[in-house]
């Protein structure tokens, strides 16, 4: 029997546009606390018509990954959709595209076993927020008015696009979810298209820092590591891993944070004193520092970074398997 569709972003009143459950929870840790949980609906333009459109319900983003055992995700009651919506149909069989033989059937078995998995990236395309703010008018009758304000909302064409993205912490969080979820073959089996690169295996696309390669494109260069004591209201992380016996840093001023929508979401994550160290994903290039002893990670767009936290009385991320070629969690 094909398996029902598993919806993988929903249309939220409060921001008036259409995420994925991890854009949810980035907005949801940058708003003034006490804090307002989002309202989601379907994405279908019909079901979105109606004067009270289905209502999708957001599980955990209002957690922080580290403080949830369960991916965060949308859960459909299948309540209230207009007949023809797509997203109440039974999962499509899953089209190989260009991929052929061993490697096509590997790759789709792995991610039928995900609740949300990802073919196609594009990196080059950030996704460029409706709105000002997250708090503002959030929970006002203005945001809830039906017909008004909804902006990238779905056709019903671009439901076959849902496996393709350009949603940065989208990626990470089916990165992190297929390591967690699927045995080591599985995960190695993942394939992925990188917009203007083609197709190669996930884990290349995800490099532990310790094995970046400073003179490949953008990849989503990932490790442990350390804060330094903040100063200001930007940040300093060092990498744990080294690349050529040197160490490797990110550094986001205050300007920058002062410029970015959700700097809540890297406040909240960095506050957390019990935190060992923190998971640094970033889609950039390594630099060498003017000095030559160190290098840079170059994240072009903070939309292009998350971090996460570690906490000490939680095992580490790294299983001895994956460890072993350098991949995390």
């Amino acid at each position: 029997m094909p398996a029902k569709i598993v919806i993988s972003e929903a249309y939220c009143v409060e921001l008036e546009e259409i995420v994925s459950i991890s854009e949810a929870r980035r907005a949801y840790f940058s708003l003034p606390t006490p804090r307002v949980r989002f309202t989601f609906q379907c994405t279908y333009s019909e079901c979105l018509a109606l004067k009270k459109p289905p209502t999708i319900t957001g599980v955990n983003y209002a957690s922080l990954p580290e403080d949830t055992y369960r991916a965060a995700h949308f859960r459909d009651p299948g309540v209230g959709h207009v007949e023809g919506c797509p997203w109440q149909d039974d999962e499509p069989a899953a089209s190989d595209g260009n991929q052929s033989g061993e490697a096509s059937t590997k790759d789709r078995e792995a991610k039928g076993k995900l609740h949300d998995f990802i073919d196609e990236f594009d990196g080059t395309s950030v996704k460029q927020k409706a709105v000002a703010g997250v708090a503002g008018d959030a929970g006002t009758e203005s945001t809830k008015r039906q017909g008004q304000g909804r902006r990238g909302v779905a056709k019903g064409n671009s439901f076959t696009n849902r496996n393709s993205t350009s949603s940065f912490v989208r990626l990470v969080e089916y990165y992190r979810n297929a390591y967690k979820d699927l045995s080591p073959s599985e995960f190695f089996a993942l394939r992925l298209k990188v917009v203007g690169e083609g197709e190669m295996s996930l884990t290349s696309y995800f490099p532990n820092v310790s094995r970046a390669n400073p003179d490949l494109p953008p990849r989503v260069i990932q490790g442990g590591a350390r804060l330094e004591p903040r100063k200001g209201r930007g940040f300093m992380l060092w990498f744990i891993g080294r690349v050529d016996g040197k160490g490797v840093y990110l550094r986001v001023t205050s300007e920058v944070m002062d410029k970015y929508r959700f700097r809540g979401f890297f406040n909240d994550t960095l506050a957390q004193e019990d935190a060992d160290y923190f998971r640094v994903f970033g889609l950039g290039r390594l630099l060498l520092s003017d000095s030559g002893k160190s290098y840079r990670l170059e994240v072009e767009d903070l939309n292009h970074l998350t971090i996460f936290a570690a906490k000490k009385q939680q095992p580490k991320p790294e299983a001895d398997s994956l460890t072993s070629v350098g991949i995390d969690a």
